[in-house]
């Protein structure tokens, strides 16, 4: 638009100047730059409509420090190549609440589909948005331009870093025994409701576990054995609170800090063959949501849930979830919040120091 205005005044300047000294080489260059003004703002509006950009991420998460490309695709519907184009390209962290802007200039749009590929360094771990903002079209000559609003986006996670921790797990938490929707696939248990196997009948085996009707076609004692829960001992409750968020997200790293914490101890967790639920407060569903993390598979899907969402609430997380879960018991809690600190069973552990979290993960003792 600016670009507009500027070519309306050289052009009304060339004329006033030359009807005023009755100069006809003014009068000459303003009939020009007027022509060439009509022809290029029919060109880009005729470009405006013919255009259509799409944005592409090949990937949908990679580790701290790597840069990701991002394939831009324009499609010119036109029967001429374009000129210049500009493409103005956003980076918003979930977390961090944090903006960058990145433009990319194209010279040379040919027929057809052409695609362009410019990498973006995303800092911290969480959720980034990579969006398609806006698309500067220039005329051929460069005289004016248009800007056309997009809103295209993509996500790309950004996996926290994993810190080792020292976490000992008693025996009461690895043979814990509880309710739970999971079983056990390779050991019996005490739950009835869930049969685990059916086996020949030995020594010592109670004969209210004999099943009558399948020994009876087999001809020979056939025992039911029930399923064994596989029930989560620990429960770890990450609370990130919006005002802290706000004011911390001016600081570079703070987020990431909080999420390599939560995932170093998720990890150590499941490293160690301890299943627990990781709960949050969910500002989509508004309410409590948890998974329950044992194997890799589980954690990254975790991991996959939890940077999704925009999570800051004001929300009690260790309240909310013993009123939601009054029925279920477990042995140990772990609460972690935005201030690096620890709390276990509601009980305050540690707080970490954000320039020397490596170093505290790796001395932090707790037993489980």
């Amino acid at each position: 638009m600016i670009s507009i205005i500027i070519v309306l005044l050289i052009v009304g300047l060339c004329f006033y100047l030359g009807i005023l000294y009755t100069n006809q080489m003014i009068l000459t260059i303003g009939y020009a730059i007027g022509m060439l003004f009509f022809i290029s703002l029919f060109e880009v509006i005729y470009r405006y409509f013919t255009l259509k950009c799409y944005l592409d991420v090949p990937i949908s998460m990679t580790e701290q420090g790597r840069p990701v490309n991002v394939i831009i695709r324009i499609r010119n519907k036109s029967m001429l190549p374009a000129g210049k184009v500009e493409v103005k390209i956003e980076n918003r962290n979930v977390f961090q609440k944090r903006r960058k802007i990145q433009r990319l200039v194209i010279t040379d749009v040919s027929l057809g589909e052409s695609k362009h590929t410019t990498q973006i360094q995303l800092k911290g771990a969480g959720c980034h948005d990579i969006l398609l903002t806006q698309v500067k079209i220039h005329s051929l000559f460069g005289m004016i331009n248009i800007n056309k609003k997009y809103k295209v986006f993509s996500s790309v996670l950004i996996l926290p870093e994993v810190y080792p921790m020292n976490v000992q797990i008693s025996e009461n938490v690895r043979n814990f025994l509880g309710d739970a929707d999971v079983y056990d696939e390779f050991r019996p248990g005490h739950d009835t409701s869930e049969m685990f196997e059916i086996r020949e009948y030995r020594e010592k085996d109670k004969l209210q576990n004999v099943h009558w009707k399948l020994s009876a076609k087999m001809d020979k004692l056939m025992v039911k054995e029930s399923s064994l829960p596989k029930a989560c001992a620990v429960v770890l409750m990450l609370e990130l609170h919006p005002l802290q968020m706000k004011r911390r997200s001016q600081k570079e790293g703070d987020a990431s800090e909080y999420l390599n914490m939560q995932a170093s101890l998720s990890y150590t967790l499941m490293d160690q063959k301890c299943p627990h639920f990781v709960v949050w407060y969910s500002t989509e569903t508004e309410d409590i949501r948890r998974i329950r993390v044992d194997d890799e598979e589980s954690f990254y899907l975790f991991l996959d849930a939890y940077l999704r969402e925009a999570i800051p609430s004001k929300i009690d997380v260790r309240e909310e979830y013993r009123q939601k879960y009054k029925s279920e018991w477990y042995l140990h809690d772990i609460k972690i919040n935005e201030k690096l600190e620890i709390y276990q069973n509601g009980a305050f552990v540690t707080k970490f120091d954000k320039k020397k979290i490596k170093d505290e993960c790796e001395k932090l003792e707790l037993l489980l």
